[in-house]
């Protein structure tokens, strides 16, 4: 038993022996196209920098070149070590095995073509802020798979690309520009046109705001409330600065707006309540309280 143990070993032993310049060259052969890949990516990426300023379909487009390489480098080396027929089973039985594996990994399949769909038609680009499913955050890359997000709360999400192609997706950023609004409640006694104009002017006076033709604020008089006529006040920013800036320009926007319906004495009513009192002959329980007690020498 033995010795059939050690015949076999020195057998195999020499078919390494045999076969070890083959290996190295294979293996020469497979590290060749490893780093062919690798530099063409590098000289892909930089053409594509000339011509575009997007880096997610630079990226995209330089793992495919990559990827293609690598697997050009594993046919040669199996072909190369003796193993030519698993190399062309691998080639001739590629159809077969895409219908297998798209059943087996239906979902990885069907995100990779999401990837291509993604790059190409570039629904968003690195830096863009998107929202999908509530889900809302900077776009850092594109992967085969997914796609990688960062929230402003800093947490790192990864949306599988297959998600981003069939939800409906809110792309912030495109032009960066976007709307925002807010209501103020002006009390019925005062001059409606004049609080509107007195609005207005301030609105003018903030810069980091949008002041073209069409993208000037504006106001609408949107409703006649309880105690209150109720205005809404639009205007348009760069939304480009989406994170902490845009929230200061909200604030300082709403700020002035209040300072100035304030300087001017215009009064903001609060919601008044009204108390109907259906049994007449009963008595209303009434108590009223001094702010300040009487002093007694």
């Amino acid at each position: 038993m033995l010795e059939r143990l050690k015949i076999s070993a020195l057998g195999y032993w020499d078919s390494l022996i045999e076969l070890l310049p083959d290996l190295i060259l294979a293996s020469i052969w497979l590290i060749m196209f490893t780093v062919i890949g690798m530099l063409l990516r590098s000289i892909i990426r930089k053409r594509l920098l000339r011509n575009s300023n997007d880096p997610l379909i630079r990226n995209f487009i330089g793992r495919i070149v990559l990827l293609l390489m690598i697997i050009f480098g594993v046919i040669i080396f199996l072909n190369q070590i003796g193993l030519g027929n698993a190399a062309g089973g691998l080639l001739a039985g590629a159809g077969v095995s895409a219908i297998i594996l798209g059943f087996a990994f239906k979902d990885i399949g069907e995100n990779f073509l999401a990837g291509f769909f993604l790059a190409f038609s570039r629904p968003f680009k690195i830096g863009d802020v998107i929202e999908i499913q509530n889900l809302q955050g900077t776009v850092n890359s594109l992967s085969f798979r997914n796609t990688h997000i960062r929230t402003f709360d800093g947490k790192d999400i990864y949306i599988p690309n297959a998600t981003l192609i069939k939800q409906p997706l809110i792309n912030y950023t495109r032009d960066g520009l976007q709307r925002f609004d807010f209501l103020v409640g002006i009390a019925y006694e005062e001059n409606i046109l004049a609080v509107t104009q007195l609005i207005s002017q301030t609105l003018d006076k903030i810069e980091e705001i949008k002041h073209d033709t069409d993208l000037s604020p504006f106001l609408e008089l949107e409703a006649f409330g309880s105690s209150t006529v109720n205005i809404r006040i639009y205007y348009w920013i760069n939304s480009y600065n989406f994170t902490e800036p845009l929230a200061i320009l909200k604030t300082k926007v709403m700020y002035e707006i209040l300072k100035a319906l304030s300087d001017n004495e215009i009064n903001l009513p609060a919601t008044i309540t009204e108390v109907k009192i259906y049994e007449d002959q009963k008595s209303i329980p009434l108590i009223i309280k001094n702010s300040s007690e009487d002093k007694v020498d």
